[in-house]
């Protein structure tokens, strides 16, 4: 039974952020309000992309690793509540020179954290994963709790499970502005202003219209995948093919298992992602050189395709200087709580976010959040 609670709560952004975070204010009896600039879920911000990552061995540092267990947790209890499908595990690769940074700090966090783990060699890689081609000093260090999300589909369950539990969406409603009363805090619309108790700005990579924050410390990039034909389609799905990064000097990208019975997807890493003046101006045309270079890529590193894309796509985040999401309260306002600058980290984890965010609504601190995501780290008043 959950206590109804007379606090009147904002959650602005209807990505997964966004939702997961009403989904936890409404686990608790807040009275949620979610608005969003179109409908949820859509292709204009993070939550796009058709396919996203779940691993637990975690290149980034071991001390995501508890938020990640716990997230898993809680994506386990939202496709139960839903009775739905939205993460499949298949295991997950970094695929690299073992001295690579980003190959060597995941063999790291695997150890630091006592994660399962594998470094195959690659013979082993080959015999058991011909999906991917390796040079010979070359290693794939397997995470055995990976997986591959359906984006679209986990907001849309995130979103059913909130308004369930008595949350109310406005879709097509842009939020114009934020003022801080004494009695309350004001979200300003075309369509009214209304007064709530407390907000959550959860907007990805439109952070800088609504907080302290300008590009200097969060830019909106676009960021490019496209989807390559498989010779063997069903080789190349999640029962056969693990998620994987890979890291190799003719190119760095993540992959994606077929999820449409035609091919993967790739999203080049070793690219520059382009950055955004304005977030409505997200260019859907792609550059030759852009697809040039990682139709090479992948004719190198993934035998078992062919490097002709038959879909590009393209959607926008929100990334922070120093990569770290933006967790906590506002210098500006206390009773606004951001949760902003995932860096393209944000949806794995995206279940503890609402929870940390939950918290920190509740009681003004969180017992899970961790310091390289405090949200007063770039506090310009302080320096």
């Amino acid at each position: 039974m959950i206590t109804a609670k007379s606090e009147k709560i904002a959650v602005i952004g209807a990505g997964i952020i966004g939702t997961m975070t009403a989904w936890q204010l409404t686990t608790r009896g807040f009275d949620v309000t979610v608005f969003d600039q179109w409908n949820s879920p859509n292709d204009r911000g993070a939550s796009a992309g058709e396919s996203r990552i779940f691993r637990t061995i975690y290149k980034e540092g071991p001390e995501y690793v508890p938020i990640l267990r716990k997230s898993f947790d809680k994506w386990q209890e939202l496709q139960t509540n839903q009775n739905t499908s939205v993460l499949t595990m298949c295991g997950g690769l970094m695929i690299g020179h073992p001295d690579i940074e980003d190959v060597a700090a995941v063999i790291d966090c695997a150890q630091a954290a006592d994660l399962d783990h594998e470094v195959l060699s690659q013979t082993e890689m080959a015999k058991r994963y011909p999906q991917f081609g390796l040079d010979s000093d070359e290693v794939g260090v397997f995470d055995p709790v990976a997986g591959v999300f359906r984006p679209e589909a986990a907001v849309l369950a995130a979103r059913k499970e909130a308004e369930r539990l008595g949350a109310n969406f406005k879709a097509y409603t842009r939020v114009l502005n934020i003022r801080s009363l004494s009695h309350s805090v004001m979200v300003d619309t075309a369509d009214g202003a209304y007064a709530f108790d407390k907000i959550v700005v959860s907007t990805g990579p439109w952070v800088n219209e609504l907080t302290e924050f300008d590009s200097s410390t969060v830019e909106a990039l676009r960021l490019v995948a496209m989807w390559f034909p498989a010779k063997d389609v069903a080789l190349h799905t999640p029962e056969h093919m693990p998620i994987s990064i890979r890291r190799h000097p003719e190119g760095g990208f993540s992959c994606f298992p077929a999820l449409d019975g035609l091919g993967i997807k790739i999203l080049p890493h070793h690219l520059a992602w382009k950055t955004l003046d304005s977030v409505d101006d997200l260019p859907r045309f792609i550059e030759n050189e852009v697809v040039q270079s990682t139709e090479h890529a992948v004719a190198c590193l993934m035998p078992g395709v062919d490097p002709i894309p038959y879909r590009v796509s393209t959607w926008t985040e929100g990334f922070t200087v120093d990569g770290a999401p933006i967790v906590g309260p506002s210098s500006a306002d206390s009773r606004i709580v951001l949760a902003v600058g995932m860096s393209g980290q944000g949806f794995k984890f995206s279940p503890m976010m609402g929870s940390i965010v939950s918290d920190f609504v509740e009681t003004g601190s969180s017992s899970d959040a961790i310091a390289i995501m405090d949200s007063q780290r770039f506090d310009r008043s302080s320096s």
